[in-house]
């Protein structure tokens, strides 16, 4: 079992070294608010479920034609409690002499905190068309992202409409083609639902791409440098923990908070205390939470081939 002593921080008790540097590279930017809205939880689990649109009108006889709007699929996403711990020695907080070892004793464990959440929630992004269940399932038993998406409304036709994945690598006509294709996602009821992307989401290695694309007033992929139709339709965001170089995607924000949910049952917890027999500082940290999706709609993804 790991402990901190003497032997393995021979710098911090030694008086040649004047000057330590107390290394801090954890990227603690919390993105999750950007993709998730969030909210805490007082049980075990949380469900969330939707139902669908009633049809359009039909034409009046003399006589009312009643019908009905259907039950659609729904998510449950099981909570994960997540810890972290360490002990150290007495002597080497006695015999530091650059204040480490008695500074603030949870700085770093916080840090790993917010990293440890922040690579959770980019669980959205990268497994957007493959079936993630660590955190919650949906019942409709497929990816966010899928090209054969169904509806539990009867006597509809999901050949068009229901596709919100494809494989084209980022450029202007794909972002074009893409964007066509989510303003003609379809309704449970198999009409149009003409959704409106207002956000792009990139990694790290495709910003500036999405930025010349983007931002550009001239088409960046013409040497005449034509008027550039995708110049602002859209902000850019990139998940820091996105692990995909080539993937990409087109949100609607408003419909992305509305479907993806992050729940914080426990919020971070730290409590320390000294061994008795071992005058060891014991340090520890404890949180648990969950998120899931359970609509599609708000998404168009690229899985690059």
């Amino acid at each position: 079992m790991a402990e901190m002593d003497v032997p393995s921080y021979q710098t911090l008790v030694d008086r040649r070294y004047r000057e330590i540097y107390d290394e801090e590279y954890a990227s603690t930017l919390d993105q999750l608010p950007l993709f998730f809205s969030m909210q805490t939880s007082d049980s075990f689990e949380e469900r969330r479920g939707s139902v669908g649109e009633l049809p359009i009108w039909t034409s009046f006889g003399g006589s009312l034609t009643y019908t009905q709007f259907y039950e659609q699929y729904n998510a449950t996403a099981t909570h994960i409690e997540f810890t972290q711990a360490y002990r150290t020695s007495r002597r080497l907080m006695d015999d530091d002499l650059t204040g480490i070892m008695r500074g603030d004793r949870y700085r770093k464990m916080v840090n790993a905190g917010i990293v440890t959440r922040q690579q959770h929630g980019a669980r959205l992004w990268n497994f957007m068309s493959s079936n993630d269940n660590m955190f919650y399932e949906r019942s409709e038993g497929l990816p966010i992202a899928s090209d054969a998406h169904t509806t539990r409304t009867p006597n509809v036709s999901t050949a068009t409409g229901f596709d919100n994945l494809t494989t084209a690598e980022l450029s202007p006509t794909s972002y074009r083609a893409l964007r066509q294709q989510m303003r003609r996602f379809n309704y449970d009821q198999g009409y149009i639902a003409n959704v409106i992307p207002d956000t792009i989401v990139v990694p790290i290695e495709l910003e500036q791409r999405a930025m010349e694309i983007l931002l550009s007033p001239g088409d960046p992929d013409n040497a005449r440098r034509t008027m550039n139709p995708e110049q602002n339709s859209a902000e850019i965001i990139v998940p820091l923990h996105m692990t995909d170089a080539n993937n990409w995607g087109l949100v609607n924000r408003k419909m992305m908070k509305e479907n993806c949910v992050w729940f914080d049952h426990t919020k971070e917890d730290f409590k320390s205390i000294i061994d008795y027999e071992t005058y060891q500082l014991k340090c520890s940290g404890y949180m648990r939470y969950s998120f899931l999706v359970f609509g599609w709609r708000f998404v168009a993804w690229a899985n690059v081939a």
